[in-house]
């Protein structure tokens, strides 16, 4: 178990670190192309080849994206409670809490735990908390609702191109098939030098409310995650993906958001930091879990 923890955990680290070295010294990183590049291309291209060579199945994906969805349903109200108790801001801080870091850190991790079984389930699961975070996440700290910004992400096309395909049974060329491999086959290492990149530049403005909303991230995380799980009745892989990418630390484009949005952008960067400080420690425990959960070890609730 401790060299398969190595394996799974090892990599995500070093790679982490290489972004995290190179975002601190003179060399640099150009997160902003780069991020871009992710979300443009790598992103929609990952996501379509994933799904298509893999053959995955409606019910895969309507299952992936329920569950997601239902996760970051019961992490929002939960988190809506709490800071309505400790008086906190709902718009600065209510993003952070429910919406998790299932791409940086979450696809890297279902990869090497669940190896192309769980990369199948796990992009399913991912492009909905990414359509939900470039959409509900903007409107939130924005206050303006605008439902047209769906029809900017590139995201949804290559779901829908997924759809269209899968129901019309249409062959897709093989330029198509390698092309979309070669590009996203960037996004998995691209998305977890950006992580260490953007530790490297943000900081923690008060130490106090970025522990707490860190705590309240994985808790509310494993808490929506069991909740899922037991509603959804998942097994096997599909259960312990969900279980990892639900209890990822707080996503760093809320970070981003708050900045442009001015809601408190300095305590949200904390936030960031301290919760994905904390889920690096927990990683062993959450993974053993994860794959606990995957192979019955533990019973799905």
């Amino acid at each position: 178990m401790l060299m398969q923890m190595v394996e799974i955990l090892g990599p995500i680290a070093i790679i982490t670190l290489i972004g995290y070295l190179m975002g601190r010294s003179s060399v640099g990183l150009e997160t902003r192309t780069l991020s871009t590049v992710v979300i443009l291309v790598a992103t929609p291209a990952l996501i379509f080849h994933t799904l298509i060579s893999m053959n995955v199945t409606p019910d895969t994906i309507t299952t992936m994206a329920g569950a997601a969805l239902l996760c970051m349903t019961v992490s929002g109200l939960l988190g809506l409670v709490a800071l309505r108790l400790m008086g906190g801001p709902v718009r600065s801080f209510l993003p952070a809490l429910m919406m998790p870091n299932s791409g940086n850190m979450g696809l890297p991790l279902v990869v090497l735990a669940f190896g192309p079984d769980g990369l199948r389930v796990g992009v399913a699961y991912f492009f909905v908390v990414a359509l939900v975070q470039h959409t509900l996440g903007v409107w939130i700290y924005s206050g303006r609702l605008n439902p047209a910004s769906l029809l900017r992400q590139p995201l949804i096309y290559a779901v829908l191109a997924v759809l269209v395909v899968t129901f019309t049974g249409m062959h897709v060329p093989t330029i198509v098939l390698v092309t979309t491999d070669m590009l996203g086959g960037m996004m998995i290492p691209a998305m977890l030098m950006l992580l260490g990149a953007s530790l490297a530049t943000l900081e923690v403005a008060d130490l106090r409310p970025a522990l707490l909303m860190a705590i309240g991230r994985l808790t509310f995380g494993l808490m929506s995650a069991f909740a899922a799980i037991m509603v959804l009745g998942l097994q096997g892989t599909t259960a312990g993906v969900v279980f990892l990418l639900a209890t990822m630390p707080t996503a760093i484009v809320i970070y981003v958001y708050a900045e442009r949005f001015q809601q408190n952008a300095k305590q949200v960067a904390g936030s960031v930091v301290v919760s994905t400080v904390l889920t690096f420690i927990c990683l062993p425990i959450l993974v053993w879990a994860a794959l606990a959960i995957s192979t019955g070890t533990i019973p799905n609730f």
